[in-house]
Order: C-alpha cells, then structure tokens, then sequence
C-alpha cells in the first residue's frame, strides 16, 4: 500500500467516513437483498444497483452510514404505470402496498436490522452517540436510522415519539409529493428517462409551511431529532428555519449549491450561512445532475467543487458532510458508482490542498459534531 492510501485509509477510520444520506434499507425490504452481498454496481437509475451493501461500504472504509428509510408514495403507482408493473414483476408490490406507509416504514427498519443481526461481529445498529463511539471502538460499521419523506406520519406528529423511540435521528420533511406538511420540489431529474413514459403530477402547489408542518418540527423539538430540508422548497425551508429555535442544528444531507446549478432543490448562499450559523451542515449528494448545470457523468470534481464552495461561504470547513444518496433509485458518478470508491474524493481532496483535520471533518467529524448537538 502506498503512503498516500495509507493516509486516506487512516483518515477514513479516524473521521469515522459517514456517509449521511444512503438507501440500504431499500433494496434489503423491496427485494430480500442479503446486504452482506455485492450484487453488482449497476448503472444509472437502476433498481437492483448494490452500491451501499455491507461489503462495499468496508471497501470504502465507510465506518457510519446514516440509513434514510424511504417509503415510497402511492402517487407514483398513479402516475407511472411502468413503476407499476416493475413492483410486481420483481414482487414488491405487496410490500410497497401492504398496510399503512408507517407500517411500511417499520418493515423496512426491521429488514436492515435483520441484516445488521446477520454479521453482529462486523456490523451494529446505533440508538444513540454513546452506541457510536462504542460501535467504532469496536472497530465495527455503525448504522443509524432516518427517515426521508413525513408522508409516512399521515399528519400525526405524536408518530415522531413512536420515530425517536426506535432510534430515528433524523428526518426528511418532504418527498416527491405534497404531504400537507411543507412545500417541496420536483425532485425527479427533468431529463430522467422515465419522465418520457410517464406523467408525473407532483402537486406542487402549496404553502410553504402549514400548521401540520410547524406541530412536525415542534415534535420533532421535543424528541430532540435533527430536521432535513432537502426537497423542500425554497420558501418551505425559509420558514423552517424561522420555526426552529436558533440553537437547532439543521441538516440538507443529499444536495448541490445553486451557485453550480440554480435548482430550487439546492441551497442558495444565504441558506448555507444560515445552517452553518446554527452548527449544522450540508451533505454533498454524489449525483452530478444536481450537483452542476452541465450534468457530468463523472462526479469528483463536481463533488469537490460543492464542497469547496460550501467552505467558502460558511467560512470552515465545519459545516460540509457526504450525503450519497446511493441506491436511492439515483445516477451516481461514473467515477464514483458505489460506496467502494468513496477514497476517489478523499484523494481528490487531499490534491486540492485541504488540510488533513479539514477532511477529517469533511469525513465525519462535522456528521458527529451535529449528531451529539441534535440527536437525543
């Protein structure tokens, strides 16, 4: 091993690499996938992709993985009739229909803990920061729970009591449809394929912040869980900012800057300060689409740049994270296809001249820094 893969495989053990925004529990509870396997990287937007399964993730030195549960919503039956036929062709459709979405999302946490159970040696579910840092003295993969999409509470908000007592740290206030929470954003790429065959209605009018909305964050202030705004609206996520106590950390795990590509689905400057103002951070997301006007099909340097511009306008380096969203049915980098490959920023970092603690925090540090300030 040279000394440069030396530094990085010590820097990815040391941050702990945490990776904010990933989808393992998808394919695990949609498909039965033993996460213990890698199936194969797959290309873009594919569903049988394996990009964040157990043996990739220890590849690519990951030590902390943030695991976004995403139910998905019944519009997209409605709207696209060949996401329809691919669920029951694959069989899961009974499982993306059966019971309530917050039943669902249950099934779908105990099918990643049962992969956890497979290896309980090499992998362990964390519930709380006290978990991690045991977790990672042991030298073990820490998985967390979130939750990408409110939908899944029906408007409930005593359901985020029922989310913090399994172990949720962190939840996504909107998705791909209107939830009567917040406003969001078209959230499916415009030149995606299946935009051509089928007709999508996002329902994107809205308020940006409703009364449902506010009873969420405010359960969610009880319950000391961290809120994230990706995908919600511009005007959704000045209004959150103003309900949430200034000392609340708060999260966009899996975006761009509009700086690179002017997207109501990323942050302008002003909201970049704004976050790094409470402590919180900005998790990169590893698609190019988002991530630069131009749609690369390799992604580090766009990864990179993200990052960079992040740095420049919250003035540190303490407010950037890695937020995947692999095997999130999304187009990752050609460069970068799956967790395995995660040292190609490390290095791409390290190239660029950001100091060894700087990416340290980049890493991890940053991600356990608003954790231990937001998480119960």
């Amino acid at each position: 091993m040279s000394d440069r893969h030396a530094l990085v495989a010590r820097l990815h053990r040391e941050a702990p690499l945490t990776d904010v925004h990933a989808h393992p529990s998808l394919k695990a509870y949609l498909f039965g996938r033993n996460l213990w396997r890698h199936y194969g990287s797959g290309g873009a937007f594919n569903p049988f992709a394996s990009r964040t399964d157990f043996p990739s993730l220890d590849r690519g030195g990951v030590g902390i993985v943030w695991a976004a549960h995403y139910v998905p919503e019944s519009e997209i039956f409605r709207d696209c009739w060949l996401a329809g036929a691919a669920a029951r062709l694959s069989g899961a459709y009974g499982r993306l229909t059966k019971g309530t979405p917050f039943e669902r999302l249950f099934a779908m946490m105990a099918a990643l803990e049962r992969e956890i159970a497979r290896a309980p040696n090499q992998a362990e579910l964390a519930r709380s920061c006290a978990d991690l840092e045991r977790i990672r003295a042991d030298r073990k993969i820490a998985v967390v729970h979130a939750v990408e999409g409110a939908h899944v509470l029906a408007g409930d908000a005593e359901r985020v009591g029922d989310l913090a007592a399994a172990g949720v740290a962190m939840i996504t206030l909107t998705h791909f449809y209107a939830n009567g929470l917040a406003a969001h954003v078209d959230g499916v790429p415009r030149d995606m394929w299946l935009r051509k065959v089928c007709s999508f209605d996002f329902g994107l009018d809205g308020p940006a912040l409703t009364d449902a909305g506010r009873a969420m964050l405010a359960a969610t202030t009880k319950h000391r869980m961290l809120v994230d705004v990706s995908h919600c609206t511009p005007a959704a996520r000045a209004a959150i900012y103003a309900e949430l106590d200034a000392d609340r950390p708060i999260v966009a795990s899996h975006v761009g800057v509009q700086q690179r590509n002017p997207d109501p689905y990323n942050l302008a400057d002003d909201e970049i300060r704004e976050i790094a103002q409470r402590g919180g951070a900005v998790g990169v997301i590893f698609m190019p689409y988002w991530l630069c006007a131009a749609h690369p099909t390799n992604g580090v340097d766009a990864i990179c740049d993200t990052m960079e511009h992040v740095q420049a306008v919250a003035g540190s380096w303490d407010h950037v994270m890695i937020g995947t969203d692999f095997d999130g049915f999304t187009d990752p980098p050609d460069d970068v296809p799956d967790a395995s490959e995660l040292p190609r920023v490390t290095h791409a970092l390290l190239d660029r001249g950001v100091p060894e603690d700087d990416v340290r925090k980049i890493l991890g540090g940053n991600a356990r820094r608003v954790l231990e300030r937001g998480w119960r």
